[in-house]
This record gives structure tokens, sequence and C-alpha cells, in this order.
């Protein structure tokens, strides 16, 4: 089984690219980035990045990897944000109206940003 850490280092470096971007966006060290690499290439027992000096792409395995594992991680997101949500009370369904078309597009637009954030939330826009 993957460790969280493995799971996203390795998803945010197939989409970067690019060892100190992906370091960036998670936080660490470029080192650590190339640590928890090798360690779970050792793992599958084969390299999942072809690097360079110049360059880093996704071996065929490494590719095949991403495209299996990035749905299932997505979910687990999802499912997390749901029960945190659904933890601190942002569940259910909300009905809101409008009376005017430029309401509609501002109410629309926020809905829509709702749904995004709370997955849970069940929205109804009506005029």
């Amino acid at each position: 089984m993957l460790e969280r850490y493995e799971l996203e280092t390795f998803l945010t470096l197939a989409e970067e690219l690019h060892f100190g971007r992906t370091g960036e966006r998670l936080g660490v060290s470029t080192g650590r980035v190339s640590q928890t690499v090798k360690k779970l290439e050792r793992r599958v027992g084969t390299p999942l990045f072809a690097r360079t000096s110049r360059s880093v792409v996704l071996t065929p395995v490494g590719l095949r990897l991403y495209e299996d594992l990035l749905p299932a991680y997505q979910q687990l997101r999802t499912a997390l944000e749901r029960a945190t949500g659904a933890g601190r009370g942002v569940h259910g369904r909300l009905r809101a109206g409008f009376g005017t078309p430029w309401d509609a597009e501002l109410l629309t637009a926020a809905a829509d940003a709702l749904i995004g954030r709370r997955p849970g939330c069940e929205i109804t826009v009506r005029e």
C-alpha cells in the first residue's frame, strides 16, 4: 500500500514533470521528492520516470500507474472533503431564487462555486 505522501508526490511529479516545481507544490525539498520517487520505484521494481539533466518524462509503466491512481486519489479526496464538510455541518440542500436576469448569472456562478467546494450539497436555483 502506498503512503499518502508517496501517492501525492508521484501524482504531482507526473503532472509537473519537474522536481523543483513538485517540491514547491508539496512544500518539501527537491531531495525529498527524489528520495520518495526512488523508494516508490524500488517498490514497483521498475522506473516510473525517465530523467535527464534537462527533462523528466513518465515511462510507459509510470503513465499507466498515473492513469490508474488518479481517479482513485480524486475519489478519496472527495470522500474526505464530504466527511469533513458533514462534520462541520456543511451538507444538505439549498434552495435559492432570483428575480432578474443579472441576478441569475450571479446566483448560478455562486451555486457552481459552492458545489465545487462542497460536493455533498444539493443546490436548486429558480426564478
